[in-house]
């Protein structure tokens, strides 16, 4: 196997990985391979103070110090490597997630430094000193069940744009995973805590919807009602983190209401992101033409606070066609059916027809025949002009 391919391999099974840790804030993120568990949580230099998230709430140019915990539950000693990233809204999922550990990052997360990373960075500008500090991190071995309270400083930009920020710190585990005839990839996998960072200014939240596309898939029950599925991209347009209440109204011909949907809330989408959302609903009547009315109504929900503001709800449409193709094909059917039976009947009644029309002529022929035999029994023509002219 390439070095490519090992990388390729390694990036997606990070990348999978981080997005189902970081799926839920918790006070203490975990992960497990093999005999292999550790944890991160928020901390003091004594150890975790239950926190279930590092969040602040800044002015331009502050310099946050603070510390997060990594514990390992395993048996045996873990070397973990800890560092910052930025973070992102995963689109299939709609998971708060973090950037690829072979991605550079340029927004909270390369303002973020995990102490004594630096030193393993080059001597040149601080914000370069700390992107770099951020990426490379530091490296920890820790014997089992033992716990390293690890201090960071977040340096907020003096230029750094209000509202929303969002990152973390991971403990990163690397083993090799085999994938068959003797080849291997280094898997990274990832555990870490959030941080969410507000900076002072203007708020202004806005989402959007992108995409839309609907389908539908009729039942084999010629009579029932089929499959209508939504798809559609939800954007957060402003500089605030925002939590969605999506919602599917199905329409047909002439306006006619087909059912409507509420779909699960989108939460903690980041500024920046996009969440594909998709929509399957069944029991829909195969009316032929199917619009699908889409409304994204913001909700304070997944650490939205209820004090901040609000975008304005959205709206977007799509069609798609809804045709019962089982219904059809039997009404075809029978269309066939009947236009044979019709011409099959058709035909017997013209040929039955003919063959009366042949009697007939052939009755009529008869008689005439019997009408010359009964006037000249004798076979002589005995009209009366014959007679007078032998008279004379």
């Amino acid at each position: 196997m390439t070095s490519r391919s090992r990388s390729a391999l390694a990036l997606l099974a990070a990348a999978a990985i981080a997005a189902a840790l970081f799926g839920a804030a918790t006070p203490t993120a975990v992960a497990a391979e093999g005999d292999m568990s550790w944890g991160v949580q928020p901390s003091t230099p004594s150890g975790p103070d239950g926190r279930s998230e590092l969040s602040y709430q800044v002015a331009p140019g502050t310099v946050v110090s603070d510390w997060v915990a990594v514990t390992n539950y395993s048996p045996v000693a873990a070397t973990l490597r800890v560092y910052a990233a930025d973070a992102v809204t995963d689109y299939d999922t709609a998971a708060f997630t973090l950037v690829n550990a072979d991605e550079t990052s340029t927004r909270a997360g390369s303002w973020t430094s995990v102490d004594g990373a630096s030193a393993a960075c080059p001597d040149t500008d601080d914000d370069a000193e700390r992107a770099c500090a951020a990426t490379v991190g530091i490296t920890v071995t820790l014997d089992p069940g033992a716990r390293a309270d690890i201090p960071f400083t977040l340096t907020v930009p003096v230029d750094a744009t209000p509202g929303d920020h969002a990152a973390g710190i991971v403990a990163s585990y690397v083993a090799d995973a085999a994938v068959g005839e003797g080849a291997a990839v280094a898997v990274e996998q990832r555990v870490g805590t959030r941080i969410y960072l507000r900076v002072d200014g203007p708020l202004s939240p806005g989402m959007g919807v992108q995409g839309a596309v609907a389908g539908y898939e009729p039942s084999l029950n010629p009579v029932g009602g089929g499959t209508a599925r939504t798809g559609f991209d939800i954007s957060n347009l402003g500089n605030t983190r925002i939590s969605v209440q999506p919602e599917v109204a199905l329409v047909g011909p002439f306006g006619i209401a087909l059912g409507s949907f509420t779909l699960p809330a989108v939460q903690n989408i980041v500024p920046g992101g996009t969440a594909h959302v998709e929509a399957e609903m069944p029991g829909v009547a195969p009316l032929f033409l199917l619009s699908s009315e889409i409304t994204l109504t913001p909700i304070p929900a997944g650490g939205v606070a209820a004090t901040d503001p609000l975008p304005a709800a959205v709206t977007a449409s799509t069609v798609a066609w809804a045709v019962p193709w089982m219904l059809l094909a039997i009404l075809l059917a029978l269309g066939v059916v009947l236009s044979v039976v019709i011409t099959v009947r058709r035909r017997s009644r013209r040929l039955l027809a003919e063959d009366l029309a042949d009697y007939e002529e052939q009755i009529r022929a008869e008689e005439r025949a019997r009408s010359v035999v009964s006037r000249h029994p004798d076979g002589h023509d005995s009209s009366p002009a014959l007679e007078s002219e032998a008279v004379r």
